[in-house]
């Protein structure tokens, strides 16, 4: 009796480790699944986010060339011709730009637009981030370069100003008008002023010719004013797209580590985004609280068109403020939300 009742408990023992060796498995069944399903949620938020930013940065761009297209509008038929032509420069460089960004926005909505369908192979590719790290620091480069363009002929203008300034000066000095007035109603040979290659120069200058000299030089000021606020709207892109840079190839290490899946190396590579980020928002204050500084110190007076140039560089601050203080707002969400990624990782290590 007693070996009947031990044969028949060690069946039912042998009978109940069936389900308990089943039941074991089922929860790493449901781990795996749900870590799948929350991989492919990761690259979806993280291709979201690249979407977003691009979608900003065009809109940032988009609203630069309104501005310059006002420019250019209001240009005077008066005006030198350099001035149209270096404001559609730099508005074709923009319009390319803009383009560059609108190209990338398609990618990018084209590989969200395949992570919501059936499709689950490589939705995060991560040399789309390095295309963009590579395309901003190719703009800042033609960029620099543009402005170094622009600096030399600011230096060339600056010299001519400089030179018709001194000969004006001179020629409207009452020491030269004096010997002028002297020597036509009674010629002296002998006056070294007269004898000099400068006066020479200048003796016979008729007051028809001094007013085309004093309109020369008032157009040129006015050409410098020019240039100061194209290349001052030049420096103040070229911070943007130097942070960008920067930003783009940090997240296409980030994006290698999204792509892989493994925890680990994603929390670290959000990490140093965080990193990333937070010391954009200090940068991008400190910035507009330059421009606001600049800002500041615009004085209108002058002439009309000086008037005109000042407007054009007050609108150009007010502008780029508004893009540095709506981006640190980015900025900010953007590292509380890897913070939250990060929090999530660490629950799946």
């Amino acid at each position: 009796m007693n070996h009947l009742i031990a044969v028949l408990l060690v069946m039912v023992m042998s009978a109940a480790g069936v389900p308990d060796a089943a039941g074991a498995d089922a929860p790493k069944k449901v781990d795996a699944s749900e870590r799948a399903k929350k991989h492919i949620e990761r690259e979806r938020q993280f291709l979201y986010r690249a979407v977003e930013d691009l979608n900003r940065s065009q809109g940032y761009v988009l609203a630069t060339m309104q501005g310059l297209e006002k420019q250019v509008a209001a240009v005077d038929i008066l005006e030198p011709s350099r001035r149209e032509q270096d404001v559609r420069s730099l508005l074709a460089w923009y319009q390319a730009y803009a383009e560059w960004l609108g190209s990338n926005v398609a990618d990018f909505e084209a590989d969200l637009s395949e992570a919501y369908s059936d499709q689950r192979s490589a939705i995060v590719k991560p040399d789309r981030y390095e295309v963009l790290a590579d395309g901003y620091a190719r703009l800042g480069s033609q960029l620099e370069e543009h402005g170094s363009h622009l600096e030399q002929l600011n230096v060339r203008t600056a010299e001519r100003i400089r030179i018709l300034s001194s000969a004006l000066e001179y020629i409207l000095s009452a020491a030269f008008l004096e010997d002028r007035n002297r020597d036509k109603k009674q010629p002296q040979p002998g006056n070294d002023r007269r004898n000099s290659e400068r006066y020479d120069r200048y003796k016979d200058i008729t007051d028809a010719e001094i007013a085309m000299l004093q309109l020369d030089l008032k157009n040129l000021v006015e050409l410098q004013q020019h240039y100061a606020i194209l290349m001052e709207m030049e420096r103040m892109e070229l911070f943007w797209i130097t942070r960008k840079t920067g930003d783009y190839e940090a997240l296409s290490r980030l994006a290698k580590a999204v792509a892989m899946g493994a925890p680990g190396p994603i929390a670290e590579a959000s990490d140093r985004m965080i990193k990333i980020y937070d010391s954009d928002v200090v940068y991008f204050k400190g910035k507009a609280d330059d421009v606001s500084r600049l800002r500041a110190r615009i004085v209108p007076s002058g002439t009309m068109r000086s008037l005109d140039r000042m407007e054009e560089m007050s609108e150009n601050y007010d502008q780029m403020k508004s893009r540095y203080e709506h981006h640190i707002v980015w900025l900010s969400e953007q590292s509380g939300a890897y913070r939250a990624d990060l929090i999530e990782l660490r629950k799946d290590k």
